[in-house]
């Protein structure tokens, strides 16, 4: 699935993006079985959020709607990460389609 000439990314460079973006903000690379609650200290866990999101819609050029804080998400960093990924492909998947409507391509293959 393209918007215009941009692929979307896999889950796993996704993943990758979050990992290293924990890293470099909190200071240490974590694993991603460690509890999500474990990571340096809520303010620092929602940085980390809002700098996945900056960077995600400045790469892609989209909106990216999180509908609640994931700061206290229970679980782990990998289900943070797969949350991440969710809401980034949901709103993927509509800018695609919405670029090709304004495109003016009936035929909108997914």
């Amino acid at each position: 699935m393209k918007i215009g000439n941009l692929e979307k990314p896999t889950y796993n460079h996704i993943r990758e993006i979050f990992i290293s973006l924990i890293e470099e903000l909190s200071g240490s690379r974590p694993i991603t079985e460690d509890l999500w609650s474990s990571i340096s200290d809520e303010e620092t866990r929602e940085k980390i959020i809002k700098e996945f999101v900056r960077r995600m819609e400045q790469a892609y050029s989209f909106e990216i709607v999180l509908k609640e804080s994931l700061k206290d998400r229970e679980g782990s960093v990998e289900s943070v990460a797969g949350e991440l990924y969710h809401v980034f492909s949901t709103m993927f998947l509509v800018e695609a389609i919405n670029s090709k409507l304004r495109a003016g391509q009936g035929n909108i293959e997914i």
